[in-house]
């Protein structure tokens, strides 16, 4: 019952967290849940639980790494909410209750064993990151809500219609329970398997934020607190490429890894390239960090499609970014918060006023953008050399290319805000040091990684990328 229980708790003290409580009240409530879900995780580590009800519920290698960066995310938010609020006039209880939802969503997802239970996950955390993109309540925010509803909404219904092309496909299977996919992987028709991987890829893509159903990422982030930016970029896009991984192994068993890979090429080259483009152009921080959430996304599916120690750069790559966009949407929220602005030509000479957080955001510019001794650095090596290894030699100078182009397109920014000389009067008067914390912590988290990497850590995401066999 402990998979029940990583799930259930989160929703039912949601449910509390609607009652007249005191801000700082709901504060320490998503904090305990927080703690108590990365403890159990931790647990996991050691023996993964059974499966429960039924098979429905498993949580392998692969849930396991989601999971992990769903926990560390959530207790670095739950840390970091307890400064944002001293200097926030609106009430939290809508924010964390659709936070405490979100936990439990994206549980659901790590542990889902059955195609149609993973599909009602992932578009279930549409449902609940809507209100934090419009938490403050300002026509932008409002119109950058209905960009991303309207937009991942196709992006559900193309999943859904390839859920029931696989149902199709597998109705001498009687079930889209996965292990029973795989072992009757050989009765499974070729032509509907080949159309519902079309339609979850793209669906699926689309809550990833892949080039080309990208267009909601720039518009939602930039209206969104740093805190449900981060939550977005690096956990709600992951859990869509977690389903993508599911949809990988399907085709790796059938014989159809080829073609699956194909469609992830295209997208991910083509993700890299709009996401170099527009960088170039931009001006608000939170938008270019958005664009570096595209690229990265690109990164994710060109690792898969290379196959080989792709797959296992591409799995390494999740955690990193995750931990990547932590530091990087939280300093650009604590950045925002001081001076009313995430554009470049209202914020500037941040490490004159507050050392601290220029540091820092100089730091989710290095971590953002691939450079040692960020562990991100390691992992899109790692993809570079399968691309290399497995031939995709124009793939490969594309990839570098763009990563050069992002890395001056967001330096550029990130440097003028940081060193230059400072705009205008702040609206925070000082650092905090909680808020600090929990970006500190996640940076030094991403270092150690990169730096050495556990026996235990690796075993984990060489079993998850062994799942596919290829």
């Amino acid at each position: 019952m402990l998979l029940l229980l990583l799930i259930g708790v989160p929703f039912i003290c949601a449910l509390g967290a609607f009652l007249p409580l005191s801000n700082r009240v709901r504060g320490k409530l998503l904090g305990y849940v927080c703690f108590a879900h990365t403890a159990l995780t931790a647990f996991f580590w050691k023996s993964l639980p059974p499966a429960e009800m039924n098979g429905f519920l498993v949580l392998d290698s692969l849930g396991l790494l989601l999971l992990s960066v769903v926990s560390l995310l959530f207790l670095a938010v739950s840390v970091y909410m307890f400064g944002y609020f001293e200097h926030e006039q609106r009430k939290n209880r809508t924010f964390i209750v659709c936070l405490l939802c979100l936990l439990s969503t994206m549980t659901l997802v790590s542990v889902s064993y059955h195609m149609g239970l993973l599909w009602m996950a992932v578009a279930t955390t549409t449902l609940f990151c809507s209100p934090l993109i419009s938490f403050h309540r300002t026509q932008q925010s409002l119109e950058a809500t209905w960009k991303y509803l309207l937009v991942c909404s196709v992006g559900i219904a193309l999943a859904l219609l390839g859920t029931f092309f696989l149902a199709i496909a597998g109705h001498e299977a009687h079930t889209l329970l996965l292990p029973v996919l795989l072992k009757q992987s050989g009765s499974l028709s070729t032509a509907w398997l080949k159309l519902s991987v079309i339609f979850l890829l793209v669906g699926f893509g689309c809550k990833m934020g892949l080039a080309p159903m990208h267009s909601w990422k720039p518009e939602a982030y930039g209206q969104a607190t740093g805190m449900a930016a981060m939550l977005m970029a690096g956990l709600v896009t992951q859990c869509a490429f977690v389903a993508i991984v599911r949809v990988g192994q399907i085709c790796a068993k059938t014989g159809l890894y080829d073609f699956y890979a194909s469609i992830l090429m295209v997208m991910g080259v083509l993700s890299l390239i709009v996401a170099a483009v527009f960088i170039l152009s931009e001006r608000n921080i939170k938008r270019a960090f958005a664009y570096s959430s595209v690229e990265h996304m690109g990164i994710l599916v060109l690792g898969l499609a290379f196959g080989g120690p792709g797959v296992f750069g591409a799995l390494f790559h999740m955690l990193n970014n995750g931990l990547a966009k932590a530091v990087m949407f939280l300093t650009a929220g604590s950045v925002a918060q001081k001076y009313g602005s995430s554009r470049v030509d209202d914020v500037r000479g941040v490490i004159h006023v507050y050392p601290l957080t220029g540091a820092l955001l100089i730091a989710g510019f290095l971590a953002g953008t691939g450079m040692f001794p960020f562990a991100t650095f390691h992992s899109e090596i790692l993809v570079i050399n399968a691309a290399v290894i497995s031939r995709h030699f124009g793939l490969a100078a594309v990839s570098v290319i763009c990563l050069a182009i992002m890395f001056i397109g967001i330096g550029r920014i990130v440097l003028e805000m940081a060193l230059g000389n400072p705009a205008k009067p702040m609206l925070a008067p000082k650092e905090n040091a909680r808020m600090n914390g929990a970006i500190i912590a996640a940076a030094i988290l991403l270092i150690g990684i990169g730096l050495w990497m556990p026996h235990f850590f690796r075993k984990v995401i060489q079993n998850a990328a062994a799942m596919l066999g290829v």
